[in-house]
């Protein structure tokens, strides 16, 4: 492989070191600038355990989530597919 100096090392480093220190920033500055809604995201979880696109389009709003939508599982009528239902064991896993 290629070697670098220790001086364009120390640069490299200092570089690296800097855009950390500047994300850490950004991304500190994010979550404190929006702990409203990180406090109202848990609350609804805390309530509906879930929260769906609309709710968190209200929370980012600035608005009162309103109840999540009741999503009914899509139930499959298996007489009008070729699969059968079993009452068998899946082989167990290889031993490794």
């Amino acid at each position: 492989g290629r070697t670098i100096s220790e001086a364009t090392q120390q640069k490299v480093d200092e570089e690296v070191r800097r855009m950390l220190e500047e994300q850490y920033d950004i991304a500190r500055e994010l979550i404190e600038g929006n702990q409203d809604k990180m406090h109202a995201m848990v609350d609804a979880l805390m309530k509906w355990e879930t929260i769906d696109r609309d709710q968190l389009q209200d929370i980012l709003a600035g608005e009162e989530p309103r109840p999540p939508r009741v999503y009914q599982p899509n139930e499959v009528d298996l007489s009008k597919t070729d699969i059968k239902p079993t009452n068998s064991t899946p082989p167990p896993l290889p031993a490794m």
